[in-house]
């Protein structure tokens, strides 16, 4: 590494704070190093904001790691982190999962002691991401612009292909939404939707999308005909009292089933005025859309909204399904909900996937249906058509099981 970097590193074993400065000396020419064996001299030295990279200490006394995780989120750190642990693998990972729901930019864990090859190909990787990483200033976006975005239809459906594990088809896609900006270009979902939710306009969004989806079930009826579309409601949407009578209305004018419709919810969004939700979900059902439980298992109720709201599907989150091959504790999870949803007479589908191994296991504990970058990325209208032709009957053994 050319470039001058601060490594702090944070344990209350002495030999451990002399091995990693040694270990850096071999690897790295140009580093800044400071060691502490306590937290609070850590935190009070003020070098943790400025610092290049941050390794830290699970299990100390006064302060242990995961307080100082805690710390470090409340003051927004962005600073990369490799947490270091003699204790379980699994204690590690969890703590690593913890740094992620804070936020936090957990780049690694490594088991004590440090070895040289690890620690040069984590410097290594570091490296890497800052010379293809520039510091961009963030895009924010108000109100106002999404107003106008939407007035002027510019956002527009993209699909992700849904694969079914036993018919070895293509057999529905996931709509999701992009905006095509006049001057700042393709700009996607975690950019715009917080804004969009909190101007109330998350509803207007899905009529739009299923507009344009329902006027290409119109147009391409041959190529399209068979497939399901799956549309994502947000929370702001389900407010909407009469979104179920607009969306019949819609499939109506264009001849579409309405059973072909799904409507995705994000199980934590039904925890919000739970009353006005269902009884906006229960029309939906009444009007013939399949309701299906997005992100499952992700949220601390999944049991109570799969007794309280009429589901036909179960989404398992990606959480659970990348490496689920040859992860014990996700084949556990994976297999327990495959059990669970065929009891409750529900249909799964796990997302995410991205390697013929996570999708050889999941055939094996009978899930229904796939969806994930392994068949395709979202695309756009004329992707998608152009996909479709070269994959509406491919056979599942050539995606590589």
């Amino acid at each position: 590494m050319n470039n001058l970097i601060r490594v702090i590193a944070i344990d209350d074993n002495q030999f451990i704070i002399t091995q990693l400065e040694l270990l850096l000396q071999q690897v790295a020419r140009d580093v800044d190093y400071h060691g502490f064996t306590a937290g609070r001299r850590a935190l009070d030295s003020g070098l943790c904001d400025s610092a290049s990279l941050i390794f830290l200490d699970l299990n100390m006394p006064e302060i242990d790691g995961i307080e100082l995780l805690r710390i470090f989120a409340d003051a927004k750190l962005t600073t990369p982190i490799v947490l270091l642990s003699g204790e379980d693998k699994d204690v590690l990972e969890t703590a690593s999962n913890l740094g992620t729901m804070h936020n936090l930019n957990i780049i690694s864990n490594i088991d004590k002691p440090v070895s040289l090859p690890r620690l040069k190909s984590l410097l290594e990787c570091l490296d890497q991401h800052h010379r293809a990483s520039p510091t961009v200033a963030e895009k924010s976006y108000n109100a106002s612009d999404i107003r106008i975005g939407l007035d002027r239809a510019q956002f527009k459906a993209h699909y992700q292909p849904k694969v079914s594990l036993e018919s070895l088809n293509v057999i529905g896609m996931e709509i999701l939404a992009r905006w095509y900006h006049p001057f700042d270009g393709l700009v996607s979902p975690g950019d715009f939707i917080p804004q969009l939710e909190r101007a109330g306009l998350s509803a207007e969004l899905s009529l739009q999308l299923l507009t344009q989806t329902l006027a290409l079930y119109d147009t391409h009826y041959e190529q399209v005909k068979s497939l399901s579309f799956s549309l994502n409601l947000s929370a702001g949407a389900l407010y909407d009292i009469e979104l179920p009578n607009k969306l019949a209305t819609l499939c109506d004018q264009y001849a579409v089933p309405r059973k072909q419709i799904i409507l995705e919810i994000t199980e934590s969004q039904l925890l919000d005025n739970l009353p006005r939700t269902l009884e906006v979900l229960l029309r939906f059902r009444l009007k013939g859309f399949p309701l299906s439980i997005d992100d499952f298992g992700t949220g601390f109720s999944s049991f109570t909204q799969l007794n309280q709201v009429p589901f036909s599907e179960l989404k398992i989150d990606r959480s659970f399904v990348q490496n689920c091959d040859t992860d014990s504790k996700k084949q556990a999870i994976v297999s327990a909900t495959s059990d669970l949803a065929k009891k409750l007479s529900l249909k799964t589908v796990a997302e995410g996937i991205e390697h013929a191994g996570e999708l050889n296991y999941l055939r094996k504990c009978g899930i229904d249906v796939a969806q994930g970058f392994l068949f395709a990325k979202p695309l756009a209208t004329d992707a998608l058509l152009n996909w479709l032709e070269h994959n509406l009957d491919k056979p599942l053994a050539e995606w590589g099981t």
